[in-house]
């Protein structure tokens, strides 16, 4: 008797990720631009790779560890949660050995995207990092700017950002497709919830992805956006932060908001985009 293999539901688009030990990659990629691996690291343990083409954005979720980029090394981290401290790590170029070392248990999270253009690798210590908010009411979420426009990077984009109990965050939905209207970029939003047994919830939808998805957001969990409108939302009660993963064909940055939900203040009095 044959049996056809029923395929996940948009594994194009979301999945989670294994959390014990090892470098974890994505089972799939859509996007062909961004690229996310998560590295969990016993403490004492030691990664070590070649960039190659590509540039990297690293993220210390948890633990202490040093960066090695060629000559320099950096002693990073300390965080014991990614909700309630501000992020450290690095920005490593094409074509540089690193090498990662664990003082601690750590996760560092590593985002990259192609480069032909070699950039001096830095390290991005609490001190660098851009904070602020967006939105108001309903749509406030907190961000932190590890590599923005102001921080050197071929075309890479890498941020935290934390929404909380019912708020939505990218909001309103907007998309950066590959065609003439839009201003490309691909992204990829990593999440943690917290508390860990919590959920948030995430939508991709028309655009060039053809249909409408949403996904139940978990600890650990990647949603991969090589196109259509998306957006974010947290549970009442919990806390969702991610990492968002952006990279274009340069480094302009000018997401397109939907039409029909820009204007969405008009619609009632809890809602502000202030």
């Amino acid at each position: 008797m044959t049996t056809t293999r029923r395929p996940t539901y948009g594994a194009n688009y979301f999945e989670r990720l294994p959390d014990g030990p090892g470098l974890h990659r994505l089972h799939y990629n859509s996007c062909t631009l961004v690229d996310f691996a998560l590295l969990v690291l016993r403490a004492g343990e030691t990664y070590t790779f070649n960039t190659e083409a590509k540039e990297y954005g690293m993220d210390l979720l948890l633990g202490e560890a040093a960066i090695a980029a060629g000559p320099e090394e950096w002693a990073l981290g300390g965080r014991s949660s990614v909700f309630d401290s501000l992020p450290s790590g690095a920005y490593v170029g094409c074509g540089e050995m690193v090498r990662i070392s664990a003082r601690t248990d750590a996760q560092i999270a590593l985002g990259s995207a192609p480069s032909r253009t070699p950039i001096p690798s830095y390290p991005i210590h609490p001190s660098d990092v851009v904070t602020g908010h967006w939105g108001a009411d309903a749509t406030r979420r907190d961000f932190r700017y590890l590599i923005n426009s102001d921080r050197p990077s071929e075309r890479l984009w890498l941020a935290e950002v934390m929404v909380t109990n019912g708020r939505w965050a990218t909001y309103p939905p907007h998309k950066h497709e590959d065609i003439p209207e839009d201003v490309f970029q691909e992204e990829m939003y990593y999440y943690r919830v917290d508390p860990a047994h919590g959920f948030g919830f995430c939508a991709q939808f028309e655009g060039l992805v053809g249909a409408d998805y949403a996904f139940l957001i978990r600890d650990n969990t990647v949603h991969k956006m090589p196109h259509g409108y998306h957006t974010v939302a947290a549970a009442p009660g919990y806390r969702v932060w991610y990492l968002a993963v952006y990279a274009g064909r340069d480094k302009r940055h000018k997401p397109s908001p939907h039409p029909d939900h820009v204007n969405f203040a008009a619609n009632g009095p809890s809602a502000s985009t202030k």
